[in-house]
């Protein structure tokens, strides 16, 4: 397989790096990435048309050293040269992540620069898999999230050929080990805006301060079923969609697929 990896948070975070080492084995690893954070970027992209890719440095222990770049861009914006580019163009799939800090709803690409890449990937016809831990917990469990995350794209390669554009967005709970559940859901409904929340904190001759509050996950009963049911008792969830997020795929061969996102 040719994989290309990529994320919303910077080309030196270890999450990225932690995916590359672990993917490795399945094929060839190429990295995209940002050289600043970009989260909440969604799939937003860079209009310039002029643009040059800047090789990164390898960090020791990703054997063999696989080829990396970054670009003051956003993540849509890697991960549509990095499908055109990396090998050639004929790249299989693209893994995002890992993110600290969860991506959830019906359509997370339209706010998180993780999901943002993957859903790139689908739109140019790759597998896409976004991959998201619990914002306290993730730097401890990259390790584990990266060899969950090879199980998972060998089961997809082992069940599909060619494999198929769709979206894979995951999210691993606080505590992840080898006994933690995992679930095939449907995405949860989004209250990022329909929630926000805005009050004055003060005024002065030069403008207003202001605090806001997006909508939140669990501001609400989780339903049976959905991403934040699986999350708040203690299971990875794993949302399967298509190119139109409400194409949700919630039967074989997935059910069985998504098991093998083990520890």
């Amino acid at each position: 397989m040719n994989l290309i990896v990529a994320n919303d948070d910077g080309i030196e975070e270890p999450g990225i790096w932690a995916l590359a080492r672990e993917l490795l084995p399945l094929g060839s690893v190429a990295v995209y990435a940002p050289t600043r954070n970009f989260s909440g970027a969604g799939m937003s992209i860079t209009l310039r048309r002029e643009l040059r890719l800047n090789r990164a440095e390898v960090p020791p222990g990703i054997v063999p050293e696989c080829d990396a770049f970054t670009l003051d861009a956003p993540p849509a914006s890697l991960a549509a040269i990095g499908s055109a580019h990396a090998f050639g163009g004929q790249g299989d799939a693209l893994v995002a992540g890992i993110n600290p800090g969860w991506n959830l709803c019906e359509a997370p690409f339209r706010v998180s620069g993780t999901a943002g890449a993957a859903q790139v990937a689908v739109e140019r016809g790759l597998l896409g898999v976004a991959v998201s831990a619990e914002e306290v917990a993730a730097g401890h469990q990259y390790a584990a999230i990266a060899t969950a995350t090879r199980r998972l794209v060998q089961a997809i390669d082992a069940a599909f050929d060619p494999l198929p554009a769709v979206l894979l967005n995951v999210n691993v709970p606080e505590t992840f080990g080898p006994d933690t559940a995992v679930r095939l859901t449907r995405p949860s409904r989004d209250p990022t805006f329909s929630e926000f929340g805005l009050r004055e904190c003060g005024a002065d001759e030069h403008g207003i301060s202001l605090r806001v509050k997006l909508g939140d996950y669990f501001g609400r009963q989780p339903l049976p079923g959905d991403e934040m049911h699986a999350l708040a008792e203690g299971s990875v969830s794993i949302a399967v969609t298509g190119r139109h997020p409400r194409d949700v795929w919630m039967y074989e061969p997935w059910m069985a697929i998504v098991q093998a996102f083990r520890a």
